[in-house]
């Protein structure tokens, strides 16, 4: 920004230096500022439907406020167990246009028509759409007749294709772990309720496996051969996933088997008695009766991939686990520093 001279007094120079600094941090802010004036009518209205529980039993006293956790916990969480809240989808839908261009090389997607689909299919719901594709029949794509999920992922293939501020912004070291984290709580709890839709409309063992398998393993292979019809070198399959069982250290791992957990804790260790010949309820039904349980799957994968970002972070040279290997992209890669990112 300053080009010093001998002309140019030392004050000069201190003051030049001031003002480039502000411009500096002015346009580091722009897409921060920029992506909070976007979202804010459409966050805003799940937030002003939020009921909160009354604090006594008399029915003409005051709702009690819950606070921001209250909310997320209930609200988002827990209400997400029968609807779609658009805090969650909102950061969904965010990642996988991210996910998308970070595979493009940084760059945009070459056609707009094959990227709006193939952004949706391969990149931001794949589990969703092959998980109703094989487990649900007769049912619509879920993922795919829902205006929200439209209108919200519409937005991010535009802003991300066509602001290199904001997808460099979004790729920035912390930034970049909570959008990550953000996806992960959705993804978590999607993945436990569509497993209890599999179970429930035939209660087989067998059945909630193979979701499991179906739910981790459908985005990373169709991502694959999304890489190859675009004429992109595909990389081996131990690249994507290593084959370890380690689930402290592999999201993707750590997915699959959270699944297998929650579906034998409700099995084997509650009065559901799911594969029971007569069993007293379902594994929807279940899992509504033990909704705590579910929230607690839900939370532990978020806290988990926090420490193991951070950690990886600041122990390992910045090298973070990008895509599938995060939970769906290709190996390791260093995030940007700051200066990266500008």
């Amino acid at each position: 920004c300053i080009r010093i001279g001998w002309f140019i007094s030392q004050p000069e120079i201190l003051a030049r230096g001031s003002l480039c600094i502000m411009e500096h941090r002015k346009a580091r802010l722009m897409p921060m500022v920029g992506l909070a004036v976007a979202l804010v009518p459409l966050v805003l209205p799940s937030w002003q439907s939020a009921s909160p529980p009354r604090a006594f039993v008399d029915d003409d006293s005051e709702p009690s406020p819950r606070g921001p956790l209250g909310w997320l916990h209930y609200d988002v969480i827990l209400a997400a167990r029968t609807s779609y809240p658009l805090a969650l989808m909102i950061g969904f839908t965010c990642y996988g246009n991210v996910l998308l261009r970070k595979e493009s090389g940084d760059k945009p997607y070459p056609s707009w028509l094959f990227g709006w689909l193939l952004g949706m299919v391969c990149y931001t719901y794949p589990g969703a759409i092959f998980s109703d594709l094989l487990f649900v029949p007769n049912s619509p794509l879920r993922a795919m007749t829902n205006n929200n999920i439209l209108m919200c992922f519409s937005f991010w293939y535009l802003v991300i294709q066509n602001s290199d501020a904001v997808y460099k912004f979004l790729n920035r070291k912390h930034v970049f772990i909570w959008l990550t984290t953000w996806w992960l709580a959705d993804a978590t709890r999607a993945s436990l309720l569509f497993l209890e839709r599999a179970v429930t409309h035939q209660p087989v063992f067998a059945r909630g496996v193979w979701q499991a398998f179906i739910w981790c393993g459908a985005g990373p292979v169709a991502r694959l051969i999304e890489k190859s019809i675009r004429g992109e070198p595909v990389p081996a399959l131990d690249k994507v996933q290593p084959n370890s069982l380690n689930f402290l250290k592999f999201p993707l791992i750590a997915m699959f088997w959270n699944m297998i957990f929650y579906m034998c804790y409700l099995a084997y260790f509650t009065d559901c008695d799911l594969f029971a010949k007569n069993a007293p309820m379902n594994m929807v039904q279940c899992g509504a009766k033990y909704e705590d349980f579910y929230g607690l799957c839900v939370y532990v994968p978020c806290l988990l991939h926090l420490g193991r970002a951070y950690y990886s972070m600041y122990q390992q040279g910045g090298q973070v686990i990008f895509g599938d290997g995060f939970c769906m992209g290709m190996g390791r890669t260093r995030l940007p520093d700051n200066k990266d990112a500008k």
